[in-house]
């Protein structure tokens, strides 16, 4: 074999194996990609399904405005000797775990005590599900889940099992449902009409609370329109309330979580 012909070979067979190593491999002169890019919205993750497993891609990313590490809540707020305070715990994703949601906002409220929970923003009720723990000392556990199981077009029936096996695993005295957020956007990466599937998983969730005698509350009503859209300038990104919006819903939150503590 000639030297020039000995350089061609050698040649082609690192480059074969650069192709390999980068995910393609050759087959004569074409060349297949083998490896998919791994980003946020194409990589996956494990749903919880009862009896099965399913997968489909991951958390939405969450708002880069807020850093993600502020948007994760876990464990007891606020101080411990409040003597005579609803204790209660969430479960929840942006809706609850923002720097100024409902949550934060009912941190002041001396009548009311989180004890725990676990609030994540672009967290489904399975991942939620995965993180939480059980606060049996808690008078209320507020479930704040499922806005982004319709922004992932996961099954509703999915969603409510996961539901009620946050409520079996927290195991709380009682239960409040919170109504699915409202919703600007009508589309999403996955597919679904998030407004429409907002209203659908409302729905559910009354249902749901219904059938196991717990308490629902849509702490949303004076901020949705009737096709389910944010009232004008009650969202600053059609998905999450305004600052001053979450004030509002944190009067509707403390009351049911109050009144839920007392139903028999």
């Amino acid at each position: 074999m000639s030297r020039t012909r000995r350089l061609a070979l050698i040649a082609s067979i690192v480059t074969a194996a650069c192709l390999v190593a980068g995910g393609s491999f050759v087959v004569g002169s074409a060349v297949f990609g083998t490896a998919r890019s791994a980003t946020a919205e194409n990589a996956t993750a494990g749903l919880s399904v009862p009896g099965a497993r399913v997968t489909l891609a991951p958390v939405e990313r969450a708002d880069t405005s807020i850093p993600v590490r502020e948007q994760v809540v876990t464990g007891a707020l606020g101080d411990r000797g409040r003597s005579g305070a609803v204790t209660f715990a969430y479960a929840g994703d942006s809706i609850t775990a923002r720097p100024d949601s409902w949550l934060h906002v009912i941190e002041s409220d001396a009548r009311l005590h989180a004890v725990g929970g676990y609030a994540h923003s672009g967290y489904r009720a399975d991942q939620v599900l995965h993180e939480i723990g059980p606060v049996p000392t808690a008078d209320v556990l507020v479930v704040e889940l499922g806005t982004n199981d319709v922004n992932q077009a996961v099954p509703t029936a999915t969603t409510i099992a996961n539901v009620d096996a946050v409520v079996r695993k927290v195991g709380a005295q009682h239960v409040l449902v919170v109504a699915g957020p409202p919703s600007d956007w009508t589309s999403s990466h996955w597919g679904a009409d998030r407004r429409a599937g907002q209203l659908v998983l409302s729905r559910a969730l009354e249902r749901d609370a219904i059938e196991h005698g717990w308490s629902y509350v849509d702490p949303f009503t004076a901020f949705r329109q009737a096709d389910g859209a944010w009232v004008r300038g009650s969202s600053p990104d059609g998905i999450h309330g305004t600052a001053a919006t979450n004030v509002g819903i944190a009067r509707e939150m403390a009351s049911a979580i109050t009144a839920a503590a007392r139903r028999d």
